[in-house]
């Protein structure tokens, strides 16, 4: 497993990410939140294949409990990022109050003494106050609370506004048919700044294995462009999963792609198709762009995908 050393850290190309294990989540996810044992199973298969890092939050169910449980017995350290969300912005002292109620909440049920990186869950929080923010987050930092610092955004933010922040990491959404913040040249500003760059929904929840042949009905919308993707998947001599990891390993700046598995089959699965990536060409992408710049918002927000139903 390829290993990137950024801010003095060794971080694996690959992050676990673990809302699958702590909610029932994804268009792909048939079987639901799997069982403790599976949990744990899971998370071994990412340690034995060389992920150093998992993704976590506050907000996914209990899988900051599973992951504490977890470390209970291993004497593993990988690098655990959670995130906080949920904020009350009425006054600095009860923004301060639940910021502060929320780590201590993380660090009990992930039995850890300090937070390697604790994110904002939603950038927002940040742009509406963003000097009392970063005065809570350096007086966490001062007490030993956490290491890093990090916001959690979407594709619709200013990622200008985050390499600016003084923040240390930032976890972005990123998949081969979302070409806004590459044409804004937002990703690159992230590079600039010197940021860890967690990049996720890079298989954009599953859609990238939804042939067109077996597409779920409620995706009906969504057809033309898997059509074009599976036909570009072939002229490239690349499986769908494999072209998708291979565009955000492409992209600059990115410190590893954070990728969920319900199973430990699955992890071991992502860990191979790693391996076989490759680093597209400028033609490459062009073509990508060409074909995916215009791609409709309801396909690339999987929160409007079955509402768009009917």
């Amino acid at each position: 497993m390829k290993i990137n050393k950024v801010k003095g850290v060794d971080i694996s190309v690959l992050s676990l990410g673990t809302v699958q294990l702590g909610l029932n989540y994804g268009i792909n996810n048939a079987g639901g939140k799997p069982s403790r044992e599976t949990a744990f199973s899971v998370l071994d298969a990412a340690m034995a294949g060389g992920i150093t890092a998992l993704d976590t939050a506050a907000g996914y169910g209990d899988s900051e409990e599973v992951i504490g449980s977890w470390l209970a017995e291993r004497k593993d350290n990988p690098f655990v990022m959670t995130k906080v969300s949920k904020l009350d912005h009425s006054s600095f002292e009860a923004l301060r109050d639940g910021v502060f109620a929320s780590v201590e909440s993380s660090k009990k049920r992930l039995g850890l003494k300090q937070l390697p990186l604790l994110m904002l869950h939603n950038c927002d929080d940040y742009l509406c106050d963003k000097e009392n923010m970063k005065r809570i987050f350096a007086e966490l930092k001062d007490r030993g609370d956490i290491l890093f610092s990090g916001i959690s955004a979407y594709a619709h933010h200013d990622y200008g506004e985050i390499a600016d922040s003084g923040f240390d990491a930032t976890q972005i959404p990123a998949n081969v048919f979302d070409w806004r913040q590459i044409e804004s040249g937002g990703i690159q500003r992230l590079e600039d700044a010197g940021m860890m760059v967690f990049i996720r929904s890079v298989y954009l929840q599953g859609l990238v294995f939804q042939s067109p042949e077996n597409m779920d009905p409620r995706m009906e919308f969504a057809r033309k462009t898997m059509e074009n993707y599976y036909a570009i998947c072939k002229e490239f001599g690349l499986s769908p999963a494999v072209l998708a990891l291979s565009y955000a390993l492409t992209l600059p700046g990115a410190t590893s792609l954070v990728l969920g598995s319900e199973t430990p089959e699955q992890v071991s699965q992502n860990v191979a198709l790693l391996e076989q990536t490759v680093t597209l060409t400028p033609e490459q992408m062009a073509l990508l762009q060409k074909t995916f710049r215009d791609t409709e918002d309801r396909i690339l927000n999987p929160g409007k995908w079955f509402n768009a139903y009917k």
